[in-house]
């Protein structure tokens, strides 16, 4: 995954296709993607979970997968070795092409794969088209149903119909070097750094507080831009009716960013730049605010980091990226494809997925099941599911359409640049709107 500087610290949420394509380039460098966290170490202490996937006994044929990310030959081999007589040929392409490749192929109808994975960057564009198969209609609802509101209806198109699915997330939340929380926070007991980081003003006396004691040597958290990424999906649509809307919400969030960068909080660190990087494993930022599966940026070499971090929550509940599963509506294998993202929805595949990769699962039983079990050998003795559950099943569901990602990328840009030049808050919304002009002439601004 590629660092980008922090213009706008969030753009790890819109300009995840960059970071790894937003899941992973197919990635012969051992980068990870917002669904996957091959870094995380997983102690595969869950308990076991019944499937749900309702599959016929003895399913046969082929079936092509589409992906961007390596670790989909995990999911098609499980589902392989559970149905000896399916194959499912799992073709993986560069994240910076996939996208336009993929549309081609829909389009065209040319060697269209039958299964495809979508980016939660650009999954509204399919999700509004023709290309994709109504799930709702073959049953897609029901096996959901027990699915974490915000990840169900991102894969909905706007008739409220289901047209793709996930297996994964992506919560995030602050993660920490134990010894280094310890040392500046009094405390590594993840409950008690939650409650002394719940509420951002908080956050910036505790900031000016750590700035003063280590003589502006260590830092409370990465960057204002992390606000970004918790925020992105905390207010409401950028467009509504056809009209640009800006969340009151935001006008707090940037005011709180001046705050922090003028209150000497924050490190002023690019989303997974080097620097980031090492400030996380190092202890010299004493807060990141850091996905699920970003855990690749840990130094874990040799088991290095087993018990050393530690995840507070963040004064909200937040995700970045999530890939999705869809059906190619003219595929001529949409049922053993549905059996597929049928077995993709299930608990026994989410808590394989757990134990194997770190992704937290999409399945809320999967989480209820395991809460009081599940851990990672990195966070020690830390349940991990018990940290997110509450929060990710309290985020607010909001359908995907064809704006607000990339909406949501305008206003990071020029909110980031505002940030660092001190600009107020009027001016960034002025060059925000001209910048949605720009760039989507259809949407009405005011």
């Amino acid at each position: 995954m590629k660092a980008k500087k922090w213009l706008s610290g969030f753009l790890a949420a819109t300009m995840i296709i960059v970071l790894l394509a937003a899941c992973g380039k197919g990635n012969s460098n051992n980068d990870s993607s917002p669904s996957a966290s091959p870094a995380a170490s997983p102690s595969g202490s869950a308990s076991a979970a019944p499937s749900d996937s309702s599959a016929p006994a003895k399913l046969e044929g082929n079936l092509v997968v589409w992906t961007y990310f390596d670790q989909v030959k995990i999911l098609a081999e499980s589902f392989m070795a559970k149905n000896p007589g399916v194959k499912v040929d799992v073709q993986i392409f560069p994240g910076d092409q996939y996208e336009t490749k993929l549309m081609t192929a829909l389009q065209t109808g040319q060697n269209a794969p039958d299964i495809v994975d979508l980016d939660r960057g650009y999954i509204g564009k399919f999700l509004e088209s023709p290309y994709l198969a109504d799930l709702s209609a073959m049953g897609g609802d029901d096996v959901v149903k027990d699915h974490i509101p915000y990840v169900k209806e991102y894969g909905k198109s706007a008739d409220g119909k289901l047209r793709a699915i996930s297996d994964n997330s992506s919560p995030g939340g602050f993660w920490y070097v134990r010894e280094s929380a310890k040392k500046w926070l009094g405390t590594d007991d993840p409950d008690q750094i939650s409650a002394m980081v719940d509420s951002w003003d908080k956050i910036v006396d505790l900031g000016k507080k750590v700035a003063k004691d280590s003589g502006g040597k260590v830092h409370l958290i990465q960057s204002a831009g992390g606000l970004f990424d918790i925020m992105a999906y905390n207010t409401q649509p950028w467009v509504q009716d056809g009209k640009l809307v800006i969340d009151p919400k935001w006008k707090e969030t940037y005011e709180t960013q001046l705050k922090i960068r003028n209150e000497g909080v924050d490190a002023k660190l690019g989303f997974m730049s080097s620097g980031w990087g090492s400030a996380l494993n190092n202890g010299d930022v004493v807060l990141t605010s850091m996905p699920s599966w970003a855990t690749f940026m840990i130094d874990n070499k040799d088991g290095k980091a087993k018990g050393k971090f530690g995840v507070a929550k963040t004064p909200e509940g937040w995700f970045i990226g999530g890939r999705y599963e869809g059906i190619y509506e003219k595929s001529k294998n949409k049922e053993l494809a549905f059996e597929f993202l049928k077995y993709v929805a299930s608990p026994e595949w989410q808590l394989e997925n757990l134990q194997k990769t770190g992704n937290m699962p999409s399945n809320a039983l999967v989480f209820d099941q395991n809460q009081d079990s599940f851990k990672m050998d990195m966070l020690g003795d830390q349940l991990i599911l018990k940290a997110y559950a509450d929060q990710m099943k309290s985020l607010p569901g909001v359908k995907a359409d064809k704006y607000n990602e990339g909406v949501l990328s305008k206003w990071g840009k020029v909110a980031g640049e505002g940030i660092n030049n001190n600009t107020p808050y009027d001016k960034v919304v002025q060059a925000f709107k001209k910048e949605v002009k720009n760039t989507y002439p259809e949407i009405k601004v005011e």
